[in-house]
């Protein structure tokens, strides 16, 4: 068995943190699982969805910055925002979905989904 100092954490417990973040954030690459549920909500054609397929994407391929910071910021901080950025893009593509917000404009929605795909990483 592994000694850890008096007031130090296990090193397994950053990533049990990490993996609840995933957890309750969703996956980015649930995107096409929603994407026909949008695509009818918003009445886009196929060309728009694949657009914002690519703002998916991008989000997606943002990931390196949350890696850096953790070299500067306490963890905690960088698991902090990446739950509060989920929250606020998936909980806005909910809001989209169920029609409970007006329709918002494209640049909108494409923004959502960068921001959300972003947040897990």
């Amino acid at each position: 068995m592994v000694q850890v100092k008096a007031g130090t954490r296990p090193p397994w417990v950053g990533l049990a943190a990490a993996v609840w973040v995933q957890l309750a954030a969703a996956n980015p690459y649930t995107f096409p699982l929603y994407s026909g549920t949008l695509k009818t909500v918003l009445g886009y054609d196929q060309q728009r969805l694949t657009l914002m397929g690519v703002a998916n994407d991008i989000g997606e391929n943002f990931g390196i910055i949350p890696g850096i910071l953790c070299s500067w910021v306490p963890s905690w901080i960088v698991l902090g925002v990446g739950a509060l950025l989920c929250f606020v893009g998936y909980g806005a593509v909910w809001l989209v979905v169920t029609k409970t917000v007006i329709r918002p404009p494209f640049w909108v929605v494409s923004s959502i989904l960068n921001v959300s795909s972003y947040a897990p990483n």
